[in-house]
């Protein structure tokens, strides 16, 4: 079943507010700052979509929601605009490996060293992303994540995917996840909030201003700042914390014998990691 087949929200009979979340979002953060706040009853709703809204989120008031890099909300674009848009975060990229594969205990990769790996295409990998290997047959292409992740899991390939919703989605018996690190960085994912611009009540305005950083001294009305926002005081969005890259050992000294002997031997072992993987791949 792809991501367009899953079930979709239920009705709301409640009358309570009600939060929309896509796949590997985390929106009990909101909740909280809300309840903070004293705000009405809100209520979460699982979308279960990794992109996008589609149908699933009908009857929601605000919808957390991710985007392709470079991309805005549907609906969300002028001149035929139906819905409020804002910007909350950026989301790190993440390479997915099987669990069994030599790059498995790593705890990152860098941009340069995606080269290392056959990357799998799928419907979900960006443009902006290195080139991954095209299909000889079209038909072949995994219909949505979930299907990418299970050819994954077979020894096929890697993926590249938005780092929340990798983790969300992998599973940890099949699957490792890399964080990609270094320059120049990949393309992230974005995380918006949006409804419809018939539903910019005085609750949404509330609820929408509490995520964009605003407190009860605030008053500027929440829908003023949404499209084109840059994020609470004027500051552009911030982008979701990386993983710090881990503390490297003392070393020789740059340009002596030592440094050119270690960088032949790193060179050498990540050629045959590279060697190992592609035998491996041929014998499946």
């Amino acid at each position: 079943m792809n991501d367009a087949e899953l079930p979709s929200a239920p009705a709301d009979d409640t009358g309570a507010l009600r939060l929309g979340f896509t796949r590997g979002t985390a929106p009990s953060k909101w909740a909280k700052r809300w309840e903070r706040a004293g705000g009405d009853p809100l209520e979460l709703v699982p979308v279960e979509t990794a992109f996008g809204r589609k149908a699933e989120a009908q009857g929601v008031d605000v919808m957390l929601e991710r985007t392709r890099a470079g991309e805005r909300p549907e609906g969300s674009s002028e001149p035929d605009r139906s819905r409020h848009a804002m910007l909350l975060y950026t989301e790190a990229v993440a390479l997915v490996v099987p669990a069994d594969h030599e790059l498995a205990e790593s705890s990152e990769i860098s941009v340069g060293d995606l080269e290392l790996v056959p990357l799998l295409d799928h419907p979900d990998h960006f443009p902006q992303w290195p080139a991954a290997r095209s299909w000889e047959d079209p038909s072949w292409m995994p219909t949505g994540v979930k299907a990418a992740l299970e050819l994954v899991a077979t020894g096929a390939g890697a993926i590249l995917l938005p780092l929340p919703l990798a983790r969300h989605l992998s599973d940890k018996r099949a699957h490792a996840v890399l964080p990609v690190t270094g320059e120049p960085e990949l393309a992230g994912s974005g995380i918006w909030a949006s409804w419809d611009v018939d539903r910019d009540a005085a609750d949404v305005q509330q609820l929408v201003g509490i995520m964009r950083g605003r407190t009860a001294r605030s008053s500027r009305p929440a829908a003023a700042a949404a499209d084109g926002w840059t994020g609470a005081n004027g500051r552009k969005p911030a982008k979701q914390a990386r993983p710090k890259p881990a503390a490297k050992k003392a070393g020789p000294k740059p340009g002596s014998r030592g440094a050119q002997l270690a960088a032949a031997k790193e060179k050498a072992e990540r050629a045959k990691a590279l060697r190992r993987a592609e035998k491996k791949r041929k014998r499946r």
